[in-house]
């Protein structure tokens, strides 16, 4: 029995805002360690964790999975390079660097390029829904991150932090294309594992060599809880929920999704941090809302 477009549609959502709320958690975790933990080393213990726990789940399917992945490599090891080794890297390198106003900001551009980036290399069509979506979203955005003053953007400064993170949400949205290639005949755990084990595996030098000459891995509390958090909530469970948002809606759709991403970051500090929660928040989210609305409606007319 096939499910209907619509629930498919819905479950998607429920999906993509499941892994935006965990990254989100692992923003707000990433700037408050940022001195503590090295990068480079956040990034590489999240992965070889990630890496072993799915083999606990995934490894009697590798046998039968060997010929579809020595075909694939070269998708897999594409998918690798960006969406574990490059991305995370550069997230965590930029939040030592620059505001979260301008994290936020920069984040905001991924659904922009991944829609983009879909009609260029998978010839998907936009429509005038879509594109209202992502403005309507980007207003909400912009809503939360200055308070309500949308004059506030004309006084954002950037720095070198900013460049790392818009070359990482320009990273993000080449990865999303790529799940849009996975093919059918490959188990989605399967490569899940595998693009975990291969992005571990590039870090590895790049961590020693950050533990050599900038900054080692210490052995404490923190950076146990901190490496837990990241390695089952913002990597296995966002990453499984993401990848699967994705291949039911398409990245074009599924990037708006990362709007919700301010809302949950200021329910976030509401909860966990006291901050109160102010009628702009209210109103950001309600048009990030309005703007996945719109943008989950099906192309009538197009670009």
């Amino acid at each position: 029995m096939q499910v209907p477009m619509k629930n498919n549609t819905l479950i998607a959502y429920a999906l993509l805002a499941t892994a935006t709320l965990s990254w989100s958690g692992n923003i707000v975790i990433g700037r408050a360690i940022r001195n503590d933990l090295p990068p480079l080393g956040m990034s590489f213990w999240r992965w070889f964790l990630c890496c072993l726990v799915l083999l606990l789940f995934t490894a009697p399917k590798f046998k039968r999975s060997l010929p579809v992945l020595k075909r694939e490599w070269k998708l897999l090891l594409v998918m690798a390079s960006l969406g574990i080794a490059a991305f995370n890297p550069l997230q965590y390198v930029s939040l030592h660097t620059t505001t979260a106003i301008n994290v936020t900001l920069i984040l905001a551009t991924c659904p922009a390029f991944m829609a983009l980036f879909s009609v260029i290399f998978l010839k998907d069509r936009l429509g005038w829904a879509q594109v209202a979506g992502i403005l309507v979203s980007f207003i909400g955005v912009a809503i939360v991150i200055t308070n309500g003053d949308l004059l506030s953007l004309l006084n954002v400064t950037f720095t070198v932090g900013d460049i790392w993170m818009l070359l990482a949400a320009v990273v993000w949205a080449f990865y999303s294309i790529t799940l849009k290639l996975r093919p059918a005949d490959l188990d989605p755990m399967v490569m899940l594992t595998t693009i975990t084990g291969i992005g571990a595996t590039i870090l590895l030098p790049i961590y020693i060599w950050e533990s050599m000459t900038i900054q080692t891995m210490p052995v404490t509390a923190t950076s146990f809880l901190t490496i837990g958090y990241i390695t089952f909530i913002a990597s296995l469970l966002a990453y499984v929920c993401y990848n699967k948002g994705v291949s039911l809606i398409g990245p074009a759709k599924a990037g708006v999704a990362i709007h919700l991403m301010p809302g949950w970051v200021a329910l976030l500090a509401f909860v966990f941090l006291g901050e109160r929660l102010e009628s702009h928040h209210i109103v950001g989210i309600a048009f990030i809302g309005l703007g996945i609305l719109l943008n989950s409606r099906r192309v009538k007319t197009s670009l």
